[in-house]
């Protein structure tokens, strides 16, 4: 009977709809705004604010509900004083075997805290992830948006610079994940439904896009924990608690 619930709580637990995040970004008329839910069970959303150490780096406003000892909370979504914004979402991809002299990640919230404070570009970005061996994240895949409009998306053993218009992502990896895999994740297929209409730069648009794109649940997670929009040319964002998008903070 015991063994039979653990194989039970396993495969609930490994259901693509259990944990859920997701992400776009909109370039219009010379402006580009970036969003972000995080879906998550936890109830300790937090935003902060790091600011630049020295003069060839620089500050950024973080968010993340995960505590991580003493490196402090683990960023989930964030954006520096030059426009840079990234998204963490949980992904699966099979393992492979690395090959290449590639440096360890060895405290990962650091890590990418450390690329905010240091990349102004999505090719500095590449740039700073092909020094490692960023298969330490098997279980994530990131984008990375810059004030151009440009995005990077960084998975296991892969990392991909897009220019176009508009991007949705959520939890997989592009490069394995055909459109008809992808479609099956209710708020990924609303967020490409609802942009192919008409999209907009503005925080107005990004918040119905959001709430297009919002889970909520009844249990094992409670839907969408914290929504940020970022405008990366003005530097402003606003954020919306627990899936409440009549009231937002600036």
């Amino acid at each position: 009977m015991f063994k039979i619930f653990i194989l039970s709580f396993c495969l609930f637990i490994s259901l693509p709809n259990i944990y859920a995040c997701s992400g776009y970004k909109i370039t219009k008329n010379g402006k580009t705004f970036f969003g972000s839910n995080e879906d998550a069970w936890r109830l300790t959303p937090h935003l902060w604010f790091e600011t630049a150490k020295t003069t060839d780096t620089y500050g950024a406003a973080f968010t993340g509900s995960r505590w991580d000892g003493k490196y402090g909370y683990a960023p989930q979504t964030g954006m520096n004083e030059v426009g840079l914004a990234f998204e963490r979402l949980a992904s699966y991809h099979p393992f492979q075997k690395t090959t290449g002299n590639k440096k360890p990640i060895t405290e990962p919230t650091n890590f990418l805290k450390e690329i905010l404070k240091r990349c102004k570009t999505v090719e500095e970005v590449k740039a700073f992830y092909s020094q490692y061996d960023h298969s330490y994240f098997i279980e994530d895949v990131f984008i990375y948006v810059d004030s151009t409009g440009k995005y990077l998306i960084v998975e296991p053993y892969q990392l991909t610079i897009g220019n176009e218009p508009t991007y949705v992502i959520a939890n997989f990896c592009p490069s394995i994940t055909n459109k008809e895999k992808a479609f099956r994740m209710d708020r990924y297929r609303n967020g490409v439904e609802f942009i192919e209409k008409e999209y907009e730069a503005s925080f107005a648009y990004c918040r119905e896009l959001s709430k297009a794109m919002h889970v909520s649940r009844p249990k094992i997670g409670d839907g969408t924990l914290l929504t940020s929009n970022w405008n990366l040319n003005d530097l402003t964002f606003q954020l919306y608690f627990y899936h409440d998008f009549e009231h937002s903070i600036s």
